[in-house]
């Protein structure tokens, strides 16, 4: 009789030990939820897939450079800026006209980039501008620049520096930006289609 009196006080206590122990198991495998965290820790530069950098070789004065920009996210990233110790000043420029009469000027506000889209920056369009180089740009060489974009995430990304002869520039004497310059915009008569 004792016996089985034990046993029938130790089932209950077996069996709320079992559902403890499932229930604890649930709640640490839940795969939602690492996902809806991952979520709402992205960030623009994640989002941004940076590819085909590049830079124009160039000696001294100024130069541009390009990439293929692709947003991946459900929102859309803006690009704020460029920076790099290569250069006094680096800006996000984009080309207006046509012909022989393109003028190239920086943007006003930051560079958009919609959800689920590619913006592409290339001779002739939008590109980002290093004025007052303070090295020579050795075609091999891939420098990084530091993107910023508009939620202040960045992204360090390596730009190969190219030799490029699509377009052989001559700027304006006045074209060549320093720090303390104005920077509203300046005009290349040669048909600019590269830097």
């Amino acid at each position: 009789m004792m016996k089985i009196r034990s046993f029938r006080y130790a089932t209950p206590l077996l069996a709320a030990g079992f559902a403890t122990a499932l229930l604890s198991g649930c709640a640490t495998a839940n795969p939602a939820e690492p996902a809806s965290t991952a979520k709402e820790t992205a960030t623009q530069a994640s989002s941004v897939q940076v590819s085909e950098a590049w830079i124009k070789a160039a000696g001294d004065g100024m130069t541009g450079g390009f990439a293929v920009l692709e947003n991946t996210g459900d929102a859309d990233a803006e690009l704020v800026k460029a920076d790099t110790d290569l250069a006094g000043s680096v800006e996000l420029h984009e080309m207006a006209g046509s012909g022989t009469a393109m003028t190239m000027k920086e943007l006003d506000g930051p560079l958009n980039i919609p959800a689920h889209s590619t913006v592409e920056l290339a001779p002739g369009g939008n590109h980002v501008m290093l004025m007052g180089l303070k090295q020579e740009l050795k075609v091999g060489e891939s420098p990084t620049l530091v993107l910023t974009f508009g939620d202040q995430s960045t992204s360090e990304v390596p730009f190969e520096i190219k030799s490029y002869t699509g377009a052989q520039e001559s700027y304006d004497p006045d074209a060549e930006h320093s720090e303390d310059m104005d920077h509203s915009g300046h005009t290349d008569d040669s048909g600019h289609d590269g830097h």
